[in-house]
């Protein structure tokens, strides 16, 4: 079965990079809470720490880290496939820099600020016409190759 690769479907990817981005985030910004996630002592009289239930505030944060961790381990199955996925149809686009700006800001998650320095960079009226005239051609060429990414799907 050939798998379509369209605009929704990578902007789906996108957020789900996005969320999983996220996550690390969340997961680091736990373990520096809770300093060690080793030596959780169940000897000790459990207190209610406002979620209502009766655990401590260490036993909460592993708990939460616990669902994070499996939240990002299904995000990176699911984005490894899609990413081969999508890689495979930009593959077959056929001119070189609308490839280039697919893989730049839908697999790199590059920001068009980025994607224009890295095309235009070296010119030499770049720093007054960056926000203009280069600006507006990186936008066509994007119209472009996802016009070109659909018509390699279809």
């Amino acid at each position: 079965m050939k798998e379509i690769v369209t605009l929704e479907r990578l902007q789906i990817y996108t957020d789900k990079v996005k969320e999983l981005d996220y996550l690390l985030k969340r997961k680091e910004s736990l373990a520096e809470r809770i300093g060690s996630l080793h030596g959780i002592d169940y000897s000790r009289i459990k207190v209610t720490t406002g979620n209502g239930q009766k655990s401590s505030e260490q036993e909460h944060y592993t708990m939460t880290l616990q669902k994070i961790n499996a939240r990002i381990d299904e995000l990176k199955f699911k984005l490894a496939k899609e990413h081969e996925i999508i890689k495979a149809a930009i593959a077959k686009v056929k001119k070189w820099n609308y490839r280039k700006i697919l893989v730049l800001r839908y697999l790199e998650k590059r920001k068009w600020s980025e994607i224009i320095e890295e095309f235009f960079g070296l010119e030499e009226d770049f720093d007054e016409e960056k926000n203009y005239k280069y600006k507006d051609k990186i936008f066509y060429w994007n119209r472009q190759a996802l016009a070109g990414l659909e018509e390699v799907n279809s």
